[in-house]
């Protein structure tokens, strides 16, 4: 994940991106299903499940001609700390983990 901390939190902190994590945490979903779910419009789902999906957060499930998503994130972790202007991600997902720390403005 190429992401810094600000910009993860900016992705995790999206209703419709943290929507779709939430909605996939058990089981794996398709594009059309996450929108009628979520009322997401299908175009605006579309992309943040393409998004998620290259930052690596969501894994595609494919069935034959069916792809299904399913979230990647095993644990996450969010510390802000205002006084300091300080943001810490900590997060454990399939292929690794991933640790952040740095401004929130």
């Amino acid at each position: 994940m190429e992401l810094d901390a600000k910009d993860m939190l900016g992705v995790l902190m999206d209703r419709y991106s943290s929507q779709i994590l939430m909605g996939t945490s058990d089981k794996a979903k398709g594009i059309r299903e996450l929108s009628r779910e979520f009322e997401i419009p299908l175009s605006v789902c579309y992309r943040r499940v393409k998004m998620l999906a290259s930052i690596g957060l969501l894994k595609e499930e494919k069935n034959g001609k069916r792809i299904k998503y399913i979230s990647n994130i095993e644990h996450f972790k969010a510390v802000l700390d205002f006084e300091g202007n300080r943001v810490k991600i900590e997060m454990n997902y399939e292929e690794g983990s991933y640790e952040m720390e740095g401004e929130i403005l």
